[in-house]
């Protein structure tokens, strides 16, 4: 990082994170409201806080939050606290917000530890790239948000068989119905999310370079992604799996879906740097 006022603010930035998992954790252990309606406000604060981050940035580098690894990522946690807030406010779900606590910390985490220096990737910034990129990055937060759901259903239904339910932190759930239904609904808006970015990409590049990108790892790992988020949808649409099974193999799609973003789209890809 450069300057001491992006330094202060993403270590407040961690400092936020920590203690909004450590108070929804508490919530989680001991059905501690109080802790819980302490940890919305902080996970406001870390809203807040990267929002200024992302405004010095794009003040800094003249750019997009999403036109760049550095930005990248802390973008996509923000996105994610912002859904969060957003499902607090209208329709709350007990548990959704530690899960996205932790989810923006290991984003922010990961940028922290990788991009110990700025790199600023001159990108053109055409209307189509920004497509690209905006739906790209909606339909990896439908499936954060699914796979969440997907959790919180192992975690119900493990309780459930242990008989710790009724006097154990889930009992605050939605049915498993409920949760099963919210991560196929949540997948089914972010697959077809998926493949409008791809198309949007395709198009900018062929536009760009003059012919098509197909031999880019991170394209063969977004086909991948498709092919298992599809596969998903169509056995949970046939009835061929449901339930503990459907949640395995949403969240094993939901792997490679973060392998893709923070790994291949990181250290692989020859054309995709985040």
């Amino acid at each position: 990082m450069t300057g001491t006022f992006t330094t202060d603010i993403y270590l407040a930035m961690i400092v936020s994170y920590f203690i909004s998992i450590s108070l929804f954790f508490i919530d989680l252990l001991r059905e501690n409201k109080t802790a819980s309606r302490f940890g919305i406000v902080v996970l406001a604060i870390v809203w807040c806080l990267e929002s200024v981050f992302l405004i010095e940035r794009m003040t800094l580098d003249h750019m997009l939050p999403f036109f760049t690894s550095l930005q990248a990522t802390v973008f996509f946690s923000w996105l994610l606290i912002t859904v969060s807030i957003i499902m607090n406010l209208f329709w709350r779900v007990d548990y959704v917000s530690f899960f996205v606590s932790l989810l923006g910390f290991i984003f922010v985490a990961f940028d922290a530890i990788v991009h110990t220096h700025p790199q600023i990737e001159r990108v053109r910034q055409g209307d189509l790239l920004f497509l690209h990129v905006s739906v790209s990055l909606m339909s990896y937060i439908a499936f954060s948000l699914s796979a969440i759901f997907s959790v919180l259903y192992l975690m119900e239904e493990r309780a459930l068989r242990s008989k710790d339910f009724t006097s154990g932190p889930f009992k605050r759930l939605p049915s498993l119905e409920r949760l099963d239904f919210f991560a196929y609904r949540s997948a089914f808006v972010g697959l077809p999310l998926l493949v409008i970015g791809m198309v949007f990409g395709s198009i900018w590049y062929r536009l760009l370079e003059g012919r098509f990108l197909f031999f880019d790892a991170k394209i063969l790992v977004s086909i991948l992604v498709f092919i298992l988020y599809a596969l998903y949808l169509a056995f949970r649409y046939a009835g061929k799996i449901r339930g503990r099974m459907g949640a395995w193999m949403n969240l094993l799609a939901y792997m490679v879906v973060m392998a893709n973003f923070l790994i291949v789209g990181e250290f692989v890809s020859k054309f995709h740097h985040w």
